[in-house]
């Protein structure tokens, strides 16, 4: 009899359950004297890590971990504990001190190199691995193909929306951060769509065929399946061609994954406290469908206390079979012990220099150059012109989202590579009262080079109106002045709307803080922007 098998002959029913679910909790030095008792009691699986929550640095978070493991080593069965959270680069990096901030999967997909994503997540992996991290929900497969409709971009999570694109770059993903001894856990399936519908608030409803879904869709994951993806996770739309559930809850879907795709990794759900869910079905009810429809490992925010209970009496009164959670209860041991998540590593595999490095080159690749009629780059500005940059606020958009911890300046990158000795930067909210117009307009109107960044200038439009007055000044002017270049810093659908008003646009597929050094270095420097066919906007 293996391991695996006799573990799980001998844990009580509420032990099994206790396996399927990830706990969250407030901390950054333990778990709470509740979840310390849970652990020990062998009454927790594992836990779920947010950035505000839970995350300081990697030297916090490499000691919580080793906590965390060490109370589930007290448990009679010594079985590890899952540590996750979501580390996907650029947009959503739940840790970004002491690690490596990669571009995000918009500047990945333009770069369109699968080899400099693999060791992307290699470095990732091993940044983990020291953070006693054991599952990464990453890499995101979205594909997004409705923005050759013209739907629009609102954030940068989605490589492309080139099916063959973002098979390529989430199978380098999957390949790099498992080589790291790392589980992958590949999301949202079936393939969220682009729509203003965020099932954190909404639930979305997509009629596509299942033609358009096998080719579109589904093709990035039957890819990483192929690579030996662990785990996915599922979205929570109602998808009409399997029935008519949230994906998450669906027989149909999951029946899909096991049967037709042969997937015989975990499936994850996403947290259960969206709106998508609990407006339909509230939490109980919720938990149980996910079960009984097939979900291994649950993520569902607030619900430690009720969890075990509700799923333990369901099964006691047959509304979920007792086969059903020793399926899930087995698949979550042979992963935990596959992959020894129990050891949090001592020292640290990996080089801080060798993550930087990595991360500038995909930035380098990634840089779109749109519009500029005028081969103006590199530019050489005098010492004695006025060059400004009118940064658009690199702050939280989405719920999923934490480029509000990152340290976002042009003018210190500019200064500090020596490229200009003085460089007057202001800051511009997404949607700018008549008054912050005026400010920053003043800054554009005393500039010889002005550098003009957006956030979304297509749905916040006020940014543009900015832009618009500085051009009509420069357009009066003999010779034009200030030179206006134009920055498309998360969607790229910004990108003809300042090409009226701009000399250049440049388009980056987010903002980090290798982005700012290498869209300095395109500017000032090299002029490269790297021509790929799959960067059409």
């Amino acid at each position: 009899m293996s391991e695996v098998q006799e573990i799980l002959e001998s844990l009580s029913l509420e032990e099994k359950i206790a396996q399927m679910f990830l706990h969250d909790f407030v901390g950054k030095e333990d778990l709470t004297p509740q979840l310390i008792e849970k652990a020990e009691n062998g009454l927790l699986g594992g836990v779920i890590f947010f950035s505000g929550a839970n995350v300081d640095n990697l030297e916090q978070l490499h000691e919580l971990s080793r906590k965390i493991q060490e109370h589930g080593r007290q448990s009679r069965h010594k079985i590890p504990l899952f540590i996750t959270l979501d580390q996907e680069g650029g947009q959503l990096s739940a840790l970004h001190r002491g690690v490596t901030i990669f571009p995000g999967n918009m500047a990945m997909g333009f770069a369109d190199r699968p080899e400099l994503a693999a060791q992307a997540a290699g470095q990732i992996g091993r940044e983990l691995k020291y953070a006693g991290i054991n599952i990464n929900f990453a890499p995101v497969l979205d594909v997004s193909y409705d923005s050759r409709n013209g739907v629009p971009v609102a954030d940068n999570r989605m490589f492309s929306p080139d099916p063959r694109v973002v098979s390529d770059m989430g199978a380098g993903f999957v390949s790099g951060i498992r080589d790291a001894g790392i589980m992958a856990c590949a999301k949202h399936f079936p393939g969220q769509r682009l729509t203003e519908r965020d099932t954190h608030h909404a639930l979305d409803r997509i009629d596509y065929s299942m033609e358009r879904l096998e080719s579109v869709e589904l093709a990035p994951f039957k890819r990483a399946i192929s690579e030996g993806l662990d785990a996915i996770m599922t979205h929570h739309a109602i998808y009409e061609s399997f029935d008519d559930k949230p994906a998450t809850l669906s027989p149909a879907v999951h029946s899909y994954i096991r049967n037709t795709l042969g997937f015989t990794g975990l499936v994850i759900s996403d947290d259960l406290i969206m709106k998508a869910i609990m407006n339909m079905y509230g939490k109980e009810e919720a938990a149980i469908q996910a079960v009984n429809a097939g979900v291994d490992l649950i993520i569902f925010t607030g619900a430690g206390e009720w969890f075990i209970p509700v799923i333990a009496g369901a099964v006691r009164d047959g509304r979920i079979p007792m086969e059903r959670i020793d399926e899930s209860a087995r698949r979550i041991l042979e992963k935990k012990f596959s992959f020894d998540i129990g050891r949090v590593a001592e020292t640290k595999d990996f080089s801080t220099l060798e993550g930087d490095r990595i991360s500038l080159e995909l930035c380098r690749e990634a840089l779109v150059k749109y519009h500029d009629p005028h081969n103006l780059f590199p530019l050489a500005p005098d010492p004695q012109q006025r060059v400004s940059v009118v940064l658009a606020n690199p702050a939280r958009l989405v719920m999923s989202d934490t480029v509000n911890f990152y340290d976002i300046s042009l003018k210190t990158e500019i200064e500090s590579s020596g490229h200009h000795p003085y460089v007057k930067e202001v800051i511009m909210p997404w949607n700018p009262t008549d008054e912050e117009i005026l400010s920053c307009f003043d800054i554009g109107f005393v500039s010889d080079v002005l550098i003009f960044t957006t956030v979304n200038a297509y749905r916040f439009d006020r940014q543009l109106e900015v832009l618009r007055q500085i051009s009509e000044v420069a357009g009066n002017r003999e010779p034009r002045r200030p030179l206006i270049i134009s920055v498309a810093t998360r969607s790229p659908d910004d990108a003809p709307l300042l090409a009226e008003y701009s000399d250049a646009v440049i388009v980056t597929g987010g903002i980090t803080p290798h982005m700012i050094t290498a869209l300095t270095e395109a500017i000032f420097q090299t002029g490269y922007f790297s021509e790929k066919e799959s960067k059409i906007i």
